[in-house]
């Protein structure tokens, strides 16, 4: 499993566009409002990332971590997708 930190300043870890609030996140971008181009993750979580980021993660199977107060701290990338696991025999019936 690798786990990319969220760079971003903890006071720019949230925005909100329209109605919606989001969380913020880059692997690399400590300033958010350097970002020009945003995309916008609907699911799990509301996040905004940047499209450097999307890059990254994008077809992964991922995980977002949070801390006590909600706030996006990191992402965990499941290296372990496609594996195949021996578990033995299993006769039909």
């Amino acid at each position: 499993m690798t786990t990319f930190e969220n760079a971003i300043s903890p006071d720019q870890r949230f925005a909100k566009r329209n109605s919606t609030e989001y969380h913020v996140f880059s692997t690399h971008i400590e300033d958010a409002s350097t970002i020009e181009k945003w995309v916008g993750i609907t699911k799990p979580k509301h996040v905004l990332i940047d499209p450097e980021t999307y890059e990254l993660l994008r077809n992964k199977r991922i995980s977002w971590a949070f801390d006590a107060d909600n706030t996006l701290i990191s992402v965990k990338i499941n290296h372990d997708e496609g594996k195949v696991e021996y578990v033995g025999e299993i006769k039909g019936e």
